[in-house]
């Protein structure tokens, strides 16, 4: 199986959008229009995949993170990493990982992501937590944040997609 990146254009919105609603992923077009000019600000970089010309997933490389410790250290976040479930433990998210990171080595020493803390049937991160130590991803050491604030202990916090475990990566010698 060949897999093939490219970066988002608009031959590609409406068909991300359409693969996406398939699987009750609810992803809606003005995202990735919004994507789009971002790419064209050089503020994000949207990668798609493909295989046998059919989207099986996307992900984005924002220079302007909103989790304060990358922007003071000016290292680009790997954002909404997403492969369609039919897709899934083929090599798509790495695929899609190894391209970001070639990306960012142009603009920083290292990269990092943000994942979710929950698991489960529905998705989750449990996959995704796994993939990210298993490719070199070490937590920053700041510990957890909800909506990009640090948690403060003995408060309560929903488990959601806000509540995120840091990690980051050299990639100076990719």
């Amino acid at each position: 199986m060949k897999i093939n990146i490219e970066f988002l254009d608009y031959r590609y919105i409406d068909i991300l959008y359409e693969a996406f609603a398939k699987n009750n992923w609810h992803k809606p077009k003005s995202l990735f229009e919004k994507y789009l000019d971002e790419q064209k600000d050089g503020t994000r970089k949207i990668l798609v995949a493909t295989v046998n010309s059919e989207v099986t997933g996307y992900a984005t490389l924002n220079f302007e993170s909103q989790y304060k410790p990358f922007q003071e250290e000016n290292i680009p976040e790997i954002q909404d990493l997403n492969v369609l479930p039919a897709f899934r433990n083929k090599g798509i998210a790495s695929s899609l990982l190894d391209s970001l990171e070639n990306q960012a080595k142009f603009y920083s020493d290292g990269v990092g992501i943000g994942v979710g803390l929950y698991a489960g049937d529905d998705g989750g991160y449990g996959a995704a937590q796994k993939l990210y130590v298993k490719r070199g991803y070490i937590p920053d050491g700041k510990g957890v944040t909800y909506n990009y604030e640090p948690v403060i202990p003995g408060n309560s916090y929903t488990v959601d997609d806000d509540l995120i475990l840091w990690f980051t990566k050299s990639i100076n010698s990719i």
